[in-house]
């Protein structure tokens, strides 16, 4: 083999071995992108069950409160949980309506990261509302199932009603924090080191 032949193997080997790795890269970029579209999707169905499950509660909390009309008392305490729970449901249809905006493909990755991190501040400042008005919701609800299902008035038992809430607020600020760190802290953080990595791979 003389030396131009080995000239052109040695090019062509240069060209296979930077086809290959473009190829690398880009599979790697698209495993990345779809990594991230992935991790968005929880909180995403999250809002979801939220919106669906929020509409579900409040068309039973009306109906509830209507049939107890004749008792103001707990038809006032049902139109509460019903309002708060209408704007927990505009909340999750806002959240929505975000994450179906986002191009992971189509858009430049600063802009990706930008518009992520914009809905991430959204669903935190929404929680904390949610969670600052939960008590207004939850009491409510007991007010109304106890008269409902168990014909108490809970109006006529305030110690009976602390003792309730007291135990409802415990048990549902413990599952609404395990929620929260493990559908959207944990994904979140996820994303975010996802798009730094493609970041990378978009200034190459």
């Amino acid at each position: 083999m003389d030396l131009d032949e080995i000239k052109k193997a040695w090019n062509s080997f240069d060209e296979n071995l930077a086809q290959n790795l473009n190829v690398d890269d880009e599979k790697l970029r698209k495993d990345s992108i779809e990594k991230t579209e992935d991790q968005m999707d929880y909180p995403y169905k999250s809002e979801w069950v939220e919106l669906i499950g929020g509409g579900i509660v409040a068309a039973a909390v009306l109906i509830m409160s209507i049939r107890l009309i004749a008792e103001p008392k707990f038809f006032i305490v049902g139109l509460i949980a019903v309002i708060i729970g209408i704007v927990y449901m505009r909340f999750s249809y806002i959240i929505i309506g975000m994450m179906k905006q986002i191009d992971y493909y189509g858009m430049p990755m600063v802009k990706l990261q930008a518009r992520v991190a914009h809905v991430k501040r959204k669903i935190l400042r929404f929680r904390k509302i949610q969670l600052w008005l939960f008590p207004l919701y939850l009491l409510p609800l007991i007010f109304l199932f106890s008269k409902t299902v168990n014909n108490v008035d809970l109006f006529a038992h305030l110690e009976l009603l602390a003792v309730r809430s007291i135990g409802y607020l415990a048990v549902t600020y413990l599952a609404v924090y395990l929620i929260n760190r493990h559908l959207y802290d944990k994904r979140f953080a996820s994303i975010e080191k996802l798009i730094e990595r493609l970041k990378e791979f978009e200034k190459e």
